[in-house]
C-alpha cells in the first residue's frame, strides 16, 4: 500500500512538472465529464420540478373510463346514480365525480365567450388545489336540489364582467341545443397555484355547475345520462388498489358487463412513473452522447503518456537496471494516467455542476418556474471512478511499452 502511495506521489509530481501539457491533456476529460454532469443535473432538476408540480395537483387521482383511451363503449356509459352508488357502497372513497367537460357559449355584461363547462358533483371541490377569491363551491343540498348555481374562475369573471366581485350575479349559458338558461354565481376560484400550469395557462372562461342542474336545463332524465369519465380519489394511497378494483367491479355489475373489460382506469401515479422513466431514458441517452468526448480525452491521455515514455526512457532504463520489476514500471505509468484523468474528472464535476446551476437559474428567470439542479452523490463517485478507469484503460499501452523497454537500449538513449 505504501508503494502505491509512492507511485501516486510520483504521478502528481510529474503532472505538476508539466503543468501546461497536463492541463491541455485533461481538457478533453474535463469537457466530457462536465457535459455528463450538466446533463444529469439539469435532467434531474427539470424532472423533479415537473414531477413535484404534477404531483401537487393530481397525485392519487384515478380516471374510470367507459371504454378505453382508444375507443368509447356506449354500453358502459355512466350516470349520476353510478356516482352515488360508488360513494355509498365502496369504502375508502375520498371523492367521486363525473369528469366530462365541453365548451358552450357563456354570456355576460361584457359580451359572450366560449367557456369550458364542467357539470359535476359537490365532491369535485376536493380535487382542486385552488382556493377562492370570493364565495364558495356548491354543496350537496344544492346538488341534490338541482340549484342553478355555478362557480367561475377568476380569469373568466374578468373577461365577462371586468372584475372578480361577481358573487350573486347571474351568467347565461347558451347550450349546444340552442336553449339558454341563467345560473347564479356563488364562487370565484383563484387561478392555479402551480408554476407549471400557470406557465401553460391562458385566460379563458371555466365554469363548474351541478350536474343535476345541467341535466334539468337540457331536459336529460337519469336514464339518459351519458358521460364517459369518472374522477376517483381514494382516501389513502394504501387503499387505492382496493378502491379502484371495487369501483370497477360495482360498475360492471350495474351495467351487466362482468369480465368484458369495458370499464377501464388510468392512475395518475402510474402515468407519472412512465413520464419519469422517459425523462431518465432521455437523460441517459444524452449523457451517453456527451460521454463520447471522454473517448477523445482518453486518446489524448494515451498520446501524452506515449510522449512521457519517450521523454523518460533513460529514467526507465536506470530503474530497470537497478532491479525494478515490469509490474512496478507499469503501475507507475498507469497511476500517472489514472491521476491525470481523475483530476480532470473532479474538475469536470465542478464545472458541470456550476454550469447546470447557471442554466437552471437562467431558465427559472425566463419561465418563472423554479428549476434546481440536482445530482446524486453516487453519480459523482461513479463519474470520478469512471474517469480514472478511462485513464487506466488508455494508459495500458504506454505503460506496457515502458515496462518492456530493454534496460541496455533505454540507457543508450540520449
Amino acid at each position: 500500500m505504501g508503494q502505491l502511495f509512492e507511485y501516486i506521489k510520483i504521478a502528481f509530481k510529474s503532472i505538476w512538472d508539466n503543468k501546461m501539457r497536463s492541463i491541455l491533456t485533461m481538457f478533453g476529460i474535463v469537457v466530457g465529464i462536465s457535459s455528463v454532469i450538466t446533463v444529469v443535473s439539469l435532467g434531474n432538476g427539470v424532472k423533479g420540478t415537473i414531477s413535484g408540480q404534477m404531483n401537487s395537483m393530481f397525485s392519487g387521482q384515478t380516471y374510470l373510463k367507459a371504454g378505453s383511451s382508444m375507443e368509447m363503449a356506449p354500453e358502459a356509459a355512466f350516470n349520476r346514480e353510478d356516482v352515488q352508488a360508488i360513494k355509498e357502497k365502496v369504502d375508502h372513497v375520498y371523492m367521486i365525480s363525473m369528469d366530462d367537460s365541453w365548451y358552450e357559449t357563456v354570456l355576460g355584461p361584457k359580451g359572450e365567450e366560449m367557456g369550458l363547462i364542467r357539470p359535476t358533483t359537490a365532491d369535485y371541490v376536493k380535487a382542486g388545489k385552488e382556493g377562492f377569491v370570493t364565495g364558495r363551491f356548491f354543496n350537496d343540498d344544492e346538488y341534490e336540489d338541482a340549484k342553478k348555481v355555478c362557480v367561475i374562475n377568476a380569469a373568466g369573471a374578468k373577461m365577462l364582467y371586468g372584475h372578480t366581485g361577481v358573487v350573486g350575479q347571474t351568467v347565461t349559458f347558451r347550450f349546444y341545443n340552442g336553449k339558454e338558461d341563467e345560473y347564479t354565481i356563488i364562487g370565484v376560484r383563484e387561478q392555479t397555484q402551480s408554476q407549471l400550469f400557470s406557465l401553460l395557462e391562458v385566460d379563458s372562461v371555466e365554469v363548474t355547475i351541478p350536474y343535476t342542474a345541467y341535466a334539468n336545463s337540457m331536459d336529460i332524465p337519469v336514464e339518459d345520462d351519458n358521460f364517459y369519465s369518472l374522477l376517483l380519489i381514494p382516501d389513502s394511497p394504501e387503499e387505492a388498489k382496493n378502491v379502484i378494483r371495487n369501483s370497477v367491479k360495482l360498475l360492471e355489475g350495474r351495467k351487466g358487463l362482468r369480465g368484458q373489460k369495458k370499464i377501464t382506469y388510468t392512475e395518475f401515479d402510474s402515468q407519472m412513473d412512465q413520464v419519469n422513466s422517459i425523462f431518465n431514458y432521455i437523460t441517459i441517452f444524452i449523457s451517453f452522447i456527451a460521454a463520447i468526448s471522454l473517448v477523445v480525452g482518453g486518446v489524448g491521455v494515451m498520446n501524452i503518456m506515449l510522449v512521457s515514455v519517450t521523454e523518460r526512457t533513460q529514467e526507465i532504463g536506470i530503474r530497470k537496471a537497478l532491479g525494478a520489476r515490469v509490474s512496478s514500471i507499469m503501475i507507475q505509468f498507469l497511476a500517472e494516467s489514472a491521476v491525470l484523468t481523475m483530476v480532470g474528472g473532479i474538475l469536470g464535476i465542478l464545472f458541470g455542476y456550476l454550469g447546470a446551476q447557471l442554466i437552471c437559474a437562467i431558465a427559472s428567470h425566463f419561465i418563472k418556474m423554479s428549476v434546481v439542479a440536482s445530482i446524486s452523490p453516487l453519480v459523482v463517485v461513479g463519474v470520478v471512478a469512471f474517469s480514472a478507469i478511462i485513464g487506466m484503460f488508455f494508459g495500458i499501452y504506454p505503460a506496457r511499452k515502458a515496462a518492456r523497454l530493454s534496460p541496455i537500449e533505454a540507457l543508450r538513449q540520449e
